[in-house]
């Protein structure tokens, strides 16, 4: 079986040694385009990809195509429909980066309801009022999690040891309850996947539904949110804060206008997709994957995460 990997992602120099053991043909750029791709894969059985996408037409030109692996947990970048349609099985890694972005969650939670960004940036401009930077606890606040899978438990868990209440939901949540328990919130935090489900999920009637004094924190997806609407409601102060880890469009480099607004608002944090990023997730990916890729080898694909045909 042929492996490749056709875009770089962060593994310890181990477990590349164990990857290129099992044959992997391994490559250390991001491809700059869907061309690059597609000569890489061409003749590839399993392919392992952590931040290119793999669309139809890539599908479409690897004949040989019988696994794709995500080095992630989200799986949005892969045409699952095209997949589908092949019979090739879409393989995630789906618990490497839980405890990373947990904490990543509430130190986003801290960072905003207390007005860390603010306070630095204060300083950086020659300010020093501590005064004007009153922030609030996390403890017996309200949190709701939107998406209850391995993240969502493991902030459930440390927001409890805060002190906070906690409510959740998930696939099979109605949406009069959804709407009731963001209503509900006082903060508000997104671990959910990418998909036509969840795609500006958390639309501007939504936002709308959350109290003034409401923080919404994201680390999942920049599409389940609607960007504008929510950029418009922290300009506006219909709600309190936001924290954003994941953005609509996220670009190769730089940060174009619309991720930059958010960096001139007082109540709002960015960063650049980076909570699932330690070293300890960096560790766990590599195993991971292995794992992944030897349970193709012996043809009984485990974590996959769509329906293919055949």
């Amino acid at each position: 079986m042929k492996i490749v990997i056709p875009d770089s992602f962060d593994l310890l120099e181990s477990d590349r040694q164990q990857l290129e053991a099992m044959g992997a043909e391994i490559y250390d750029d991001i491809p700059d385009s869907e061309q690059v791709v597609i000569e890489r894969i061409a003749d590839a059985d399993a392919i392992a990809v952590g931040w290119v996408d793999i669309t139809q037409a890539v599908i479409e030109q690897s004949p040989q195509l019988k696994y794709i692996i995500v080095a992630a947990v989200g799986y949005d970048q892969i045409d699952l429909a095209a997949a589908n349609a092949r019979g090739i099985p879409v393989i995630n890694c789906p618990t490497h980066n839980s405890r990373a972005v947990a904490e990543y969650t509430i130190g986003l939670m801290l960072a905003v309801t207390r007005q860390i960004g603010a306070a630095q940036n204060a300083i950086a401009q020659g300010k020093w009022n501590p005064r004007a930077h009153c922030g609030l606890e996390l403890r017996g606040r309200r949190l709701v999690l939107l998406g209850h899978g391995h993240i969502g438990q493991q902030v459930a868990q440390l927001a409890k040891a805060f002190g906070m209440t906690v409510d959740w939901t998930d696939s099979r949540t109605p949406a009069a309850e959804l709407d009731r328990l963001i209503a509900s919130a006082d903060i508000l935090s997104l671990h959910l996947p990418l998909n036509e489900q969840t795609r500006q999920l958390l639309d501007a009637r939504r936002i709308g539904l959350m109290q003034t004094h409401a923080y919404l924190i994201n680390t999942a997806r920049g599409d389940i949110v609607d960007q504008a609407a929510l950029l418009d409601a922290l300009q506006q102060g219909q709600i309190a804060g936001a924290a954003l880890d994941v953005f609509a469009s996220e670009p190769a480099t730089g940060a174009p206008p619309q991720i930059e607004a958010f960096l001139e608002l007082e109540n709002a944090i960015a960063t650049p997709h980076i909570a699932y990023n330690t070293a300890e997730t960096t560790d766990r990916l590599g195993k991971e994957l292995i794992a992944n890729l030897e349970a193709c080898l012996s043809g009984e694909p485990i974590n996959v995460v769509n329906q293919p045909r055949g």
